[in-house]
């Protein structure tokens, strides 16, 4: 488990701090999104309180056109307004319905950026190249500082002995 060769890690160290940035930025949009989702909520809860003042005045109101006190019109524009308010309260709930498919999204996001971190994480963890055996290294086909590219079959880059009483000349 010795270290016995390095890659360039500058570049998986910068896929790494993207990655995190990614994450905070998707932990963001969760914020965000609960934010909204809990200010539809409020307007929802001013708009039950202003159906319920709607329809206590409807209720008001068809009690003085009963008795000739107001006229049919007072009554139409109080029955308007209770059902304006009803559709503006729908509206409201689809709006509530919105916001929480967006925090389930934005929460699928960051699962999905964490995801990629841990990725990025392994891959930069994978710069440092450890012994698999304990043993000595009896061949050396790369040189420090030379290009290593990954080709269809692996590459040899050492080769280790595990002891060298089994060796034979």
């Amino acid at each position: 488990n010795q270290i016995f060769a390095r890659i360039d890690p500058a570049t998986y160290e910068l896929r790494v701090n993207q990655a995190r940035a990614d994450l905070d930025a998707a932990q963001s949009a969760v914020a965000v999104a609960r934010s909204g989702l809990a200010a539809q909520q409020a307007e929802l809860g001013r708009t039950k309180v202003t159906l319920a003042d709607a329809e206590r005045d409807y209720e008001r109101k068809k009690s003085l056109v009963e008795k000739s006190f107001i006229s049919g019109a007072e009554l139409d524009k109080a029955m308007t307004l209770v059902q304006v308010t009803r559709e503006q309260m729908k509206a409201v709930e689809a709006q509530i319905r919105v916001s929480e498919a967006q925090v389930k999204s934005a929460l699928a996001a960051v699962k999905q950026r964490e995801s990629l971190l841990r990725q990025a994480q392994v891959d930069l963890e994978r710069t440092i190249i450890r012994a698999p055996v304990d043993g000595t290294v009896i061949l050396r086909n790369v040189d420090a500082g030379q290009t290593v590219a990954a080709s269809l079959q692996a590459p040899v880059l050492f080769t280790i002995a595990r002891d060298l009483r089994d060796m034979q000349v």
